[in-house]
């Protein structure tokens, strides 16, 4: 949408409202609240802002919260259903390639997650971090209801999974939306502590029956794994916490004007 003369938006409620990839050069919105408003990829070459209000809205919140809040008890319940599973499973045993797998999916999954909050998250390990836990919690979930809607068919479960993970990695390659994000480090989260409470117990059982280093290695795992996932908690709550209410990603703000200018002192 193209203005051919700049609007004037003053001391107006503009919350909610979509600006994205408009013609804005000049517009006056002085005094107005634009919170929640996205002007991303706008041009905004000498636009007003002084006095305006931003941030988040409640509806936004409301929003991002419910998002995270859906994520975290689909995961837990996937990971504690597959986990309580896998206990007392005998090494070898029929279904140990898909003990095998949890482990594996659990692993980049919290792993992938607690890495993003260590490095920052827009560098390329960052990237590659958030990639491979995004792949493995989908399709770790996947694996899990699909298999729980099909009466536990392997195939179907197994289908799903590779479906899932493909999926999830492109998503969380392309796309750069901070609900992507929140999904994926809320996932990561409860996957990193499943992942230390499974080796929480394998150190149990290597202990319990005086095998040293076993048991040691996997009380090591699983101490670094509550690291990771204190980190990743804390990325969660964080990037919650940050989530963009006005976003002027990619927008043009050439001298745009945010603060009122200070009068000068008379000589």
């Amino acid at each position: 949408m193209i203005h051919s003369h700049p609007l004037n938006l003053t001391n107006q409620d503009l919350r909610n409202r979509s600006f994205k990839g408009q013609n804005l050069n000049g517009a006056d919105f002085s005094g107005s609240d634009i919170r929640g408003c996205d002007f991303s990829y706008a041009s905004l070459k000498g636009a007003n802002f002084e006095r305006v209000k931003v941030g988040q809205t409640l509806r936004q919140i409301i929003l991002v919260l419910g998002v995270a809040l859906i994520v975290a008890l689909l995961a837990v319940d996937a990971i504690a259903h597959t986990i309580f599973g896998a206990l007392g499973q005998i090494l070898g045993g029929s279904t140990w390639a898909y003990i095998l797998a949890l482990y594996i999916s659990l692993g980049m999954a919290g792993a992938g997650s607690g890495v993003r909050k260590i490095t920052v998250t827009k560098s390329s390990v960052g990237q590659i971090a958030t990639v491979i836990s995004g792949t493995a919690s989908g399709a770790l979930l996947s694996f899990f209801y699909a298999g729980t809607t099909t009466d536990n068919n392997p195939q179907i479960a197994t289908a799903a999974a590779v479906l899932g993970g493909i999926v999830a990695a492109i998503v969380s390659f392309n796309v750069r939306s901070r609900f992507v994000a929140i999904a994926i480090t809320v996932a990561g989260t409860v996957a990193g502590y499943g992942f230390a409470f499974l080796g929480g117990t394998s150190a149990i059982a290597y202990l319990s029956v005086q095998k040293l280093m076993g048991g040691v290695i996997w009380s090591c795992l699983s101490v670094s794994f509550l690291w990771l996932t204190m980190h990743s908690l804390i990325l969660a709550i964080r990037e919650i916490k940050e989530f963009s209410g006005t976003c002027f990603r990619g927008a043009n703000l050439t001298n745009a004007v945010f603060a009122a200018k200070s009068p000068r002192k008379s000589e």
